[in-house]
């Protein structure tokens, strides 16, 4: 049951590596074929320079993405661990949620993210982070002291936006 909703999660994560990877090939120009029909060699040097809001905006994108690649790999430890007879540590809406907010930037205009979109995916990622700890607060495991922090070192990595 919580691989399902992890299966949120990983989506979410390679939808914002795509959008990262559509941004980097969209700042080059010659992507069509030349008149020729032979198709231009790229050149990123004539590309135009990028304002420091969308340098600031994509480190945040690339921390945000560095942040949820960590806690998958958390919460796979924690799937790896659960017997079966705990409840899921996760929450399918939260990941739903996570992987909507994720579509709709890849959807968005020219694919790019407002610092509207970063907060909202800032805010789903840090709701989860909230909720795993709550989960695994009261167990008192080694496995449980190790998960605990790391998602306390997730929770002080998060970006002001």
């Amino acid at each position: 049951m919580g691989r399902c909703f992890l299966s949120h999660q990983i989506d979410a994560l390679n939808i914002l590596h795509e959008l990262q990877t559509h941004k980097k090939t969209r700042s080059c120009d010659g992507d069509g074929a030349g008149q020729s029909g032979v198709a231009p060699v790229r050149r990123c040097e004539s590309r135009r320079l990028k304002t420091i809001a969308e340098r600031a905006r994509e480190s945040c994108v690339t921390r945000l993405i560095d942040i949820l690649t960590r806690l998958i790999s958390v919460e796979e430890d924690l799937i790896k661990c659960a017997s079966q007879h705990e409840r899921s540590l996760l929450r399918r809406k939260d990941s739903m949620d996570l992987k909507n907010i994720c579509l709709r930037m890849a959807l968005g205009e020219d694919a790019s993210c407002s610092d509207r979109d970063l907060r909202e995916l800032r805010d789903c990622l840090q709701l989860i982070v909230r909720n795993l700890l709550a989960s695994v607060q009261d167990e008192n495991s080694l496995p449980s002291t190790m998960t605990r922090h790391k998602l306390r070192e997730i929770s002080n990595s998060f970006p002001d936006i």
